[in-house]
C-alpha cells in the first residue's frame, strides 16, 4: 500500500469514528430534551393510585373485590380496606390478602366514644391513610374490572379535572329477582341511574378523585349516612373543577338480593337526597307520590293483561320503591354514633 493510499485510508477511519462518535451525543442529547408529558407513555410516569375500600361485614363479597383491585396492571398501586366494626370475619380476610401482598393494608374503625360511624366516616379515614396522587374508592359489593384504571388513565386527565366516574354496572350471574329488577332499571348506573347524566355527579362504589382537589375541598361531609359522595362532587365543581366520564373504567356490583334490603337501601339514599336537598336547594326534590303510584298501578294492570307477568311486578316494585323513597325521605341522614 502506497503512503497516500495509507494516509487516506486513516483519514477515512478518523472521519467516520467522528460521525459516530458525534451522532451518540446528538442521541443522548436528544433524550435529555424529551418533554415531561413523554414520560407519561411509561409506565413508572402514571401517577400513583389509592384504592379505597369501605367495609362492614362484607366477608361474602371483600375477597373478590380484593382480587379486582389487585388484577389491575398497574406499576403504583395500593388498597386500603377501612373496617368499620365488622362481626364477620371481614378483618382477617383483608389481613390474610395483606400478608400475601404487600399492597394491601387494613384500616380498623376505632372510633372516639362519641364519633360518627358509618360509611361516610369510613371513606374519610380510608382516604386519610391513602398516599396516591388519585383516590379510587369502590364498593366492598364491587368487583373492579381488570383494566379499570387503564381505561381510567387511557386518556390523561386534564390539571382542571377533579373528578373521574366509572361505569357501574349489575352482576349479570345474580338471577334473582330483585337484582333482575335492579339491572332492567339500570339501578346505580353513572349515566341512567339516581345520579343523573354523567358529568354531574358519581358514587363511590366506583369514584377517581385527584388527590389536590379532595383536599382543597376538605374531603367528605363526616356525620351523614348517605349523599356525601355526590355533595363532594358538587362542591369541587362548584370550586372549579371538572368531572369527566369514563365508559370504560367499570365495577361489576352486586345487588341487594331481597326486595326488604332493596327498599331500606332505596329509603336510606332518600334520606340522603333530602340532606343533599338542604345543601343544595332544589338539587333532590321528594319523588311524587301520588301520581307516581297511579301510573305504576295503571301498568301493573296493562302488563298482566298483556301475559308479560315480569314487567308487572317490575312495574308494581317500582311503586314500591315510590313509597320507600318517600318514608326515607322524611327520616334523618345523621350517621350512627357510638
Amino acid at each position: 500500500m502506497s503512503r497516500l493510499t495509507f494516509e487516506r485510508v486513516s483519514w477515512g477511519l478518523a472521519v467516520a469514528q467522528v460521525l459516530r462518535l458525534g451522532w451518540a451525543l446528538l442521541q443522548r442529547a436528544a433524550l435529555h430534551r424529551i418533554p415531561p408529558a413523554a414520560a407519561l407513555a411509561s409506565p413508572s410516569g402514571y401517577p400513583a393510585v389509592s384504592v379505597v375500600i369501605p367495609a362492614r361485614n362484607e366477608a361474602p363479597v371483600i375477597g373478590a373485590c380484593l382480587e379486582g383491585a389487585l388484577s389491575q396492571d398497574y406499576p403504583d398501586l395500593e388498597v386500603v380496606v377501612v373496617d368499620d366494626r365488622s362481626e364477620d370475619g371481614t378483618g382477617e380476610i383483608v389481613r390474610r390478602a395483606g400478608a400475601r401482598d404487600g399492597r394491601v393494608r387494613l384500616v380498623e374503625g376505632r372510633p372516639l366514644p362519641a364519633g360518627w360511624l358509618g360509611k361516610a366516616w369510613a371513606l374519610h379515614q380510608g382516604s386519610r391513610a391513602a398516599s396516591g396522587e388519585w383516590v379510587l374508592f369502590v364498593d366492598a359489593d364491587c368487583v373492579p374490572q381488570p383494566d379499570l384504571l387503564a381505561a381510567y388513565f387511557a386518556e390523561p386527565a386534564p390539571d382542571g379535572c377533579g373528578v373521574l366516574a366509572g361505569q357501574i354496572s349489575g352482576d349479570p350471574s345474580q338471577g334473582g329477582l330483585m337484582p333482575r329488577y335492579a339491572r332492567s332499571r339500570n339501578y346505580l348506573s353513572q349515566t341512567e341511574g339516581l345520579h343523573g347524566k354523567a358529568g354531574t355527579a358519581g358514587a363511590t362504589a366506583n369514584l377517581l378523585v385527584r388527590r389536590t382537589a379532595f383536599d382543597a375541598a376538605a374531603g367528605f361531609r363526616e356525620g351523614i349516612r348517605s349523599g356525601g359522595d355526590v355533595d363532594l362532587c358538587w362542591r369541587l365543581r362548584a370550586a372549579g373543577w371538572s368531572l369527566e366520564y369514563r365508559h370504560g373504567a367499570g365495577v361489576v356490583h352486586r345487588h341487594r338480593e331481597t326486595l326488604q334490603g332493596f327498599m331500606g337501601q332505596v329509603a336510606r339514599y332518600a334520606a340522603g337526597a333530602r340532606w343533599l336537598d338542604s345543601e343544595h336547594p332544589g338539587s333532590s326534590p321528594r319523588w311524587p307520590l301520588v301520581h307516581g303510584l297511579a301510573g305504576s298501578a295503571r301498568d301493573v294492570a296493562t302488563n298482566l293483561v298483556r301475559g308479560r307477568f315480569q314487567e308487572a311486578t317490575f312495574r308494581a316494585i317500582d311503586g314500591l320503591g315510590l313509597i320507600a323513597h318517600n318514608v326515607g325521605y322524611r327520616a334523618s341522614n345523621a350517621a350512627p354514633r357510638r
